[in-house]
């Protein structure tokens, strides 16, 4: 029988980077349930034309007891970083892309309902394999979309430190673009520089930013809605008055908070930018605006993990598919091994240790919740 590090291994030998396919994970996971697995699959093809999947596996076609969700995408990697698709071990921990986030809770998944005997259960497990995540949740929106997932208890896998999450915040992303008048930088009278129209809308993202910080929410650090300037491209030429520059912005909504109302604040100071400097043309075009992962109502399943880990249950800044995937009246948990803080960077890893207890902790969960 397999361990979660065996099937870990697999999987991060698997590339699964977002502009690739994740049909190959997918189809190493099928064909590693057992045969009485029912799967639904969703296909999709994203805007580059590459084939995109997610499934809904159920062990009986009805309302799941409990869902078990995760992504199958990965960040890009270093191609310098030898272990990214070869995953070594060292010093109890594996190595590799994926490894931390999030494949090793699929490894959990695929380990622990193969040392379970599903014909005991009786509520339905569900499995649900989502596609890029890491670019905007975009298979569980379309998921959500299509109504696929019913289930009275989810848990959404993410590196947590094996620590039970009951809310996120959401993420917003947007473009302010500038518009001035190009013209030759010797003469700049008679052109209209887009760059310092845009220093003067970044001064007045600012102002914006303190009113986000004036409504906390003190479940969270920071306990408000953050948001970030994060890139600024303006100008063609050194010698050339620039004609346009963009400022991409993204914020981070707590729970209680419309993802919409920064939008709106940002579009009021644009206006008054534009009455105290006549000529100034600036507009704002949401990309995202996705909602924060609320605390369910009751919290059975949070109690569950919270006394199996020994630890209480916290919140996270970071966005997550359980804002997606959380249907009324059910409840969300997001948990699993390793930590965020060595995702997304090369020496990703997870703790073995971490791995094995997680498949103790789902195995429990699913006797719970669907014998």
């Amino acid at each position: 029988m397999k361990t979660a590090t065996h099937f870990l291994q697999d999987l991060v030998a698997i590339p699964s980077v977002s502009s690739l396919s994740n049909v190959p994970v997918i189809n190493y996971a099928v064909s590693q349930l057992d045969q009485a697995w029912i799967v639904d699959r969703y296909p999709y093809t994203d805007p580059a034309g590459t084939a995109k999947l997610n499934i809904v596996a159920y062990t009986k076609r009805r309302p799941a007891g409990l869902a078990l969700v995760c992504h199958t995408d990965t960040v890009p990697f270093d191609p310098d970083w030898p272990e990214a698709v070869n995953p070594r071990i060292r010093n109890g921990k594996l190595y590799g892309r994926g490894s931390c986030d999030v494949k090793g809770f699929l490894a959990c998944i695929l380990a622990a309902v193969s040392q379970v005997d599903l014909k005991t259960l009786a509520k339905p497990l569900a499995l649900v394999l989502t596609a890029d995540e890491e670019i905007g949740c975009v298979g569980a929106k379309y998921l959500a979309k299509a109504k696929a997932l019913r289930s009275a208890y989810t848990i959404v896998g993410e590196p947590t430190g094996l620590q039970p999450i009951r809310a996120g915040k959401g993420y917003a992303l947007a473009e302010i673009v500038v518009r001035g008048k190009e013209a030759h930088s010797a003469f700049p009278a008679a052109g209209r520089s887009a760059i310092v129209d845009a220093a003067r809308v970044i001064l007045r993202l600012e102002t914006v930013a303190k009113k986000l910080a004036s409504h906390r929410n003190r479940d969270f650090d920071p306990p408000f809605t953050t948001m970030n300037a994060g890139l600024i491209r303006g100008g063609s030429a050194k010698n050339i008055i620039p004609g346009e520059c963009h400022i991409t912005v993204e914020w981070r909504p707590v729970p209680g908070r419309d993802p919409a109302w920064a939008a709106m604040l940002i579009r009021e100071e644009l206006t008054a930018l534009a009455k105290k400097h006549p000529g100034l043309d600036a507009t704002l075009d949401v990309k995202r605006l996705d909602p924060s992962f609320e605390p369910s109502r009751t919290k059975n399943l949070a109690t569950l993990l919270e006394s199996l880990t020994g630890r209480p249950s916290a919140t996270v800044s970071f966005g997550t598919e359980a804002a997606h995937l959380s249907t009324p009246g059910s409840e969300t948990v997001v948990f699993g091994p390793g930590n965020m803080t060595v995702a997304h960077k090369s020496g990703e890893f997870v703790p073995i240790r971490e791995l094995n207890q997680c498949v103790d902790y789902l195995k429990t969960a699913i006797q719970r919740f669907c014998a």
